[in-house]
């Protein structure tokens, strides 16, 4: 292979990870060729833009709801919507849900601070939890008797890169 398609595939493979690439192949009046990100700024230099495929990394995007971020997800094969909460240090599940969802207290206890106090939190372990497209195995969750919707805490969260604008939380693999 020449030195020109070598240069086009290392081009090619460096801007491949940016989602909605563009690349502009800038040629001078001597045949030169220069790769950027950027418009050709010479104007008597012939413009080749290459559009690349969106990355095929696998991520949500949340809507924020009356100032809250909820995510439709699966627990041992139980539907549940769960409320992202980067302000909890782990999973915690309502009393009801980790009965449906067959998941058992190994007897060891937590004593969690929360907004309403003090309480005593079992730990448990789910065999699958499915944040559809990201899938974990054996997560160690709380099961808390008073609370009403499943959190998602920090101890899940960290595994993301996380960012949120304009309304908006984007989950992303590391």
């Amino acid at each position: 292979m020449c030195a020109k398609t070598w240069l086009l595939i290392l081009v090619i493979s460096v801007f491949s990870g940016i989602s909605n690439a563009q690349i502009y192949k800038c040629l001078n009046g001597e045949h030169d060729t220069k790769y950027q990100n950027s418009p050709c700024i010479d104007s008597k230099q012939t413009e080749v833009k290459i559009d690349f495929p969106t990355s095929t990394r696998k991520q949500i995007t949340l809507k924020q709801i009356q100032g809250h971020y909820f995510i439709a997800g699966e627990i041992n094969g139980t539907k549940s919507n769960f409320l992202v909460d980067t302000g909890a240090s782990f999973i915690a599940l309502p009393q009801l849900l980790a009965e449906q969802a067959h998941i058992i207290c190994t007897n060891q206890f937590v004593t969690m601070n929360t907004a309403n106090g003090k309480v005593q939190a079992c730990i448990a372990n789910a065999s699958k939890l499915s944040l559809s497209p990201f899938e974990f195995k054996d997560v160690q969750v709380l099961i808390h008797p008073n609370l009403d919707m499943p959190l998602l805490g920090m101890s899940l969260l960290q595994q993301f890169n996380i960012e949120q604008r304009n309304g908006e939380m984007h989950f992303s693999e590391r």
